[in-house]
């Protein structure tokens, strides 16, 4: 009799286990999800991550499920100058809907951002962070003006440890990329060989340049201005073109070639760019289109730009969009 109730326990047991997990948002295919920002072929406005003045220039430094994002903004002066702030950015993807959704939070202080933030940002502008790891430490790019062009300095980033936290180190001019004129907007390519960047050095107009290092590109080639030449990029055009993004053989970047600024992609081709194409209405609208940075996140090439497209929160907003279509 006391091993037919116990069975009859166990039984009821499973039942009631089973039935619970019924409820289970990631067992119940039918569960109806409430989502946050769905990312889609269509550019989406990442919602409360914007503010009333102008969000642009982001870079992701840890591209997971769960990330960091560093942009430039003038919320903290209402509308003056710009400094870097940070956000945090959580992604899913729903395999019954074919969804992947996104929420924000905007957070003055995130870490890393908390050791770096209050090192570079100034009482001038902080424009067009970009971040790459070199072993365990992390150097961070970037522009600023404090005289009468920008121009491109960065920090070294130590790894966080239980003893010291973080250290960043003092800002320094990168050696050999400022010699005339505003430069702005560094990348650097997945070789670690190159930064790509813009600069109005030969003209009235931007144009986007590479710089080609001796060696892997590192704290002291940065000090040192290790670089073996400086070249003008074939997808300039002679109007501003700025903002380069590199991702593997292509090549983001914005252009006011055809009126207001729109974004445009090129593929390099037996190590030649070929025709830079604008990208699709989808993405572009008869608004400003601005830096484009791409990554991936669950195994899905996205991208991250600014607009100032009217039913944003104000001046110019974050846009995400899928952009694996292009890269095919």
């Amino acid at each position: 009799m006391m091993k037919i109730l116990k069975t009859s326990g166990g039984i009821f047991a499973v039942l009631l286990i089973m039935f619970s997990l019924q409820g289970c948002p990631w067992l119940n295919k039918n569960y109806e999800y409430d989502y946050n920002i769905i990312v889609t072929e269509t550019a989406n406005n990442m919602g409360d991550l914007n503010s009333a003045y102008d969000d642009w220039n982001s870079d992701l430094p840890f591209p997971y499920e769960r990330s960091e994002i560093w942009f430039s903004s003038n919320r903290n002066s209402y509308g003056g100058n710009f400094d870097i702030v940070a956000g945090k950015l959580d992604f899913s993807y729903h395999e019954d809907h074919n969804i992947l959704d996104m929420s924000t939070g905007n957070e003055e202080y995130v870490a890393p951002a908390s050791a770096l933030l209050p090192v570079i940002n100034s009482p001038h502008d902080e424009l067009g962070p970009h971040s790459f790891l070199t072993g365990e430490d992390m150097l961070f790019l970037y522009a600023t003006d404090p005289g009468e062009v920008f121009e491109i300095r960065f920090v070294e980033l130590t790894r966080w440890n239980y003893g010291t936290g973080q250290t960043v180190s003092d800002p320094v001019a990168v050696a050999g990329l400022n010699e005339s004129g505003d430069n702005l907007y560094p990348c650097i390519d997945e070789e670690n060989r190159k930064i790509y960047f813009c600069s109005n050095r030969d003209g009235l107009t931007y144009d986007i340049y590479s710089a080609q290092y001796n060696s892997p590109i590192s704290k002291q080639s940065l000090i040192d201005g290790d670089i073996a030449h400086i070249t003008k990029e074939a997808v300039s055009s002679g109007y501003d073109d700025k903002c380069p993004y590199i991702y593997g053989d292509f090549i983001v970047f914005a252009s006011n070639r055809e009126g207001s600024y729109d974004l445009w992609y090129s593929k390099r081709y037996h190590d030649e760019w070929m025709e830079p194409i604008k990208l699709q209405p989808t993405i572009n609208s008869e608004y400003n289109e601005y830096r484009p940075v791409l990554f991936q996140v669950l195994g899905i090439d996205l991208m991250v730009f600014s607009s100032d497209r009217p039913g944003g929160k104000g001046g110019y907003d974050l846009y995400i969009v899928k952009i694996g279509n292009y890269l095919n």
